[in-house]
């Protein structure tokens, strides 16, 4: 089965232009394709594509769900988390082990070099 992306849309659209052609001139033929075979097509296409479009929209709404929840349980482990750094301390290991950066390990800030340099200009 060939995997080229066809618009449905655009391929129904050109199917339909090719069907009102073949009804003002029934006496044209591809073989043993009829026309009502063409149309018969289209009508499965047009279905398929109806099926597609529901399955997408309900995709859509359990991605949504799917994000609502993360963000709730995220939510949890933040509250958590500092729950634990308030009762064991921002120094233990159990607060490390929820994912917390223990301050004995936090990096001291560095000062930006604007500043610095701003005070010996002015000395």
């Amino acid at each position: 089965m060939p995997r080229h992306k066809y618009r449905s849309v655009t391929v129904i659209n050109e199917a339909n232009r090719i069907v009102r052609i073949w009804q003002d001139n029934l006496d044209f033929n591809l073989g043993t394709i009829t026309l009502p075979d063409v149309q018969a097509t289209i009508d499965r296409l047009a279905q398929h594509d109806e099926h597609v479009r529901s399955l997408k929209s309900e995709l859509v709404a359990a991605l949504n769900r799917r994000d609502d929840t993360a963000y709730d349980l995220n939510q949890l482990i933040v509250r958590a988390r500092s729950g634990m750094r308030g009762y064991f301390g921002p120094d233990s290991t159990e607060y490390e082990q929820a994912g917390g950066t223990p301050t004995s390990k936090r990096k001291p800030r560095k000062r930006k070099a604007k500043a610095a340099a701003a005070r010996t200009t002015e000395e």
